[in-house]
């Protein structure tokens, strides 16, 4: 890339953010353009359309964000972002059974995204290098002779009925989510449209914040009741949040979706795998509305493929590849391929070498998600082939060998989370391991939900007495 000079991200969600960051790195000025405005402080907003449900950060994608923004980890610490341990801090019921509570694995955060986008927010604008503009859509792009490469975009007020004006850029990069038109965009510089693979399971969600009862008391920080594909298609989650409140998002697949009512909430609960989490917010005061999503079909658009891809083009995050959200590792593969571009720029190497590697940033979360979610026999997609079951039979017996053995409950953790390859859990050493742990006894139940902290030392007085 001969000139450094502007370069453009369109949209400023997570992986837009994250891009800009990169790019400030490498070119004098960046400008970013968003179609929805931000709010002043850490809130929802409507342009991120699952803001107000569950969002976790596992170790590897808090690292990757702490590398961009030093100092943002603390920030966490100071507000209040709930640190859980894992799996000491989760009551966990695994698509294989209960999960030993080992200490020392690993770490998860959990907090509300709009304090995050926040964060993030306040230290990237304030970066000399960067332009924001709020409200503004783009409805092209602009090329070259002989469209070889991309030049900039042409842009107009959000709503307006304007002609368009063009923003001259030596690269523009691509980052508004699930609804990306860069395949419009391209089409209209005579590349074909690309390839894609849709896998859907169906699935919808619902979340509600409530606040924790007085005298609440357990022996958990978090809840996690996972789905036991493909006969048990729901799964619920209650996680603490910054504010001291709890979350609770519940999904289901097969068009099992949570109701939106409170009575229907209640009930969806406690249709889980165990009632424990409908038992701590069945009391619960609701601090919120409960919204629902199910936007929820994985996407990968294979730009990779296509040979003739213009120079000064970049596509980033969920316009290039969407996860079911349910996993938890959008924003982690949005900072591995933000990385990657920067590896793009200091490497001097082309935007189509960069659609490889941002391919392959994405390809471990691919596997994992798309995997399971192909386990329900509702799931809409490509026919599921015998390496698909096979590789699925290996992860449960994984996943039931990490339930009773802490090294492979942290190398699942690693995977899950990104930091290894989904590879690393079927190498010979960890293999020996899993293969060892097929006849250890799983744990049993958890104790029942006791909200009252007196009640519960009188409960365990009675059991010592009773031994």
């Amino acid at each position: 890339m001969e000139s450094r000079e502007h370069a453009i991200v369109v949209g400023g969600s997570m992986a837009g953010l994250l891009a800009a960051r990169v790019l400030t790195d490498h070119f004098a000025q960046v400008t970013l353009l968003e179609r929805d405005t931000y709010p002043e402080g850490p809130a929802d907003r409507p342009g991120v359309a699952q803001g107000r449900h569950l969002h976790v950060l596992w170790n590897h994608g808090l690292g990757l964000l702490e590398g961009l923004f030093p100092g943002l980890e603390q920030e966490f610490v100071e507000r209040g972002v709930p640190d859980l341990r894992l799996p000491a801090d989760l009551l966990w019921l695994t698509s294989q059974g209960w999960r030993k509570r080992f200490d020392g694995v690993s770490r998860l955060l959990t907090f509300s995204r709009g304090m995050l986008d926040h964060a993030v927010r306040e230290r990237l604008f304030a970066h000399e290098r960067l332009t924001v503009r709020t409200g503004v859509e783009v409805t092209e792009l602009t090329a070259s002779r002989g469209n070889r490469a991309v030049t900039g975009v042409r842009w107009r007020e959000r709503g307006a009925h304007a002609i368009a004006q063009p923003m001259d850029a030596d690269l523009v990069v691509d980052a508004t989510g699930r609804s990306s038109r860069a395949p419009e965009w391209l089409a209209k510089l005579g590349r074909p449209f690309p390839d894609e693979t849709r896998i859907d399971p169906l699935l919808g969600y619902a979340s509600r914040r409530f606040a924790v009862p007085e005298g609440f008391d357990a022996d958990w920080r978090a809840l996690y009741i996972q789905a036991g594909a493909p006969l048990h298609k729901r799964t619920g989650g209650l996680f603490p949040q910054e504010d001291g409140t709890w979350i609770c998002s519940l999904s289901g697949a097969g068009r099992d979706y949570p109701a939106t009512t409170d009575d229907g909430f209640l009930g969806f609960a406690r249709g889980l795998r165990h009632p424990v989490l409908y038992d701590a917010i069945k009391d619960a005061e609701p601090l919120t509305p409960i919204v629902s999503y199910r936007h929820t079909a994985g996407h990968r658009r294979h730009y990779e493929r296509m040979k003739d891809w213009p120079a000064g083009f970049a596509a980033i995050g969920d316009s290039v590849c969407a996860f079911n959200p349910i996993y938890g590792q959008g924003m982690t593969v949005a900072a591995r391929s933000a990385l990657e571009l920067g590896r793009m720029l200091a490497e001097d190497r082309t935007t189509r070498w960069y659609q490889q590697r941002a391919h392959r940033a994405g390809s471990g979360a691919w596997l994992i998600s798309t995997g399971e979610d192909r386990r329900y026999t509702d799931t809409q997609g490509p026919p599921v082939r015998a390496h698909t079951r096979a590789l699925n039979a290996a992860v449960d017996h994984a996943v039931r060998a990490a339930n009773v053995d802490p090294v492979v409950c942290g190398r699942l953790i690693d995977a899950l989370g990104l930091g290894v390859e989904p590879t690393a859990l079927f190498r010979p050493g960890m293999l020996r391991r899993i293969l060892g742990s097929r006849n250890v006894p799983l744990p049993d139940g958890p104790p029942p939900v006791i909200a009252n902290p007196e009640a519960r030392r009188r409960t365990s007085r009675a059991d010592a007495e009773a031994r």
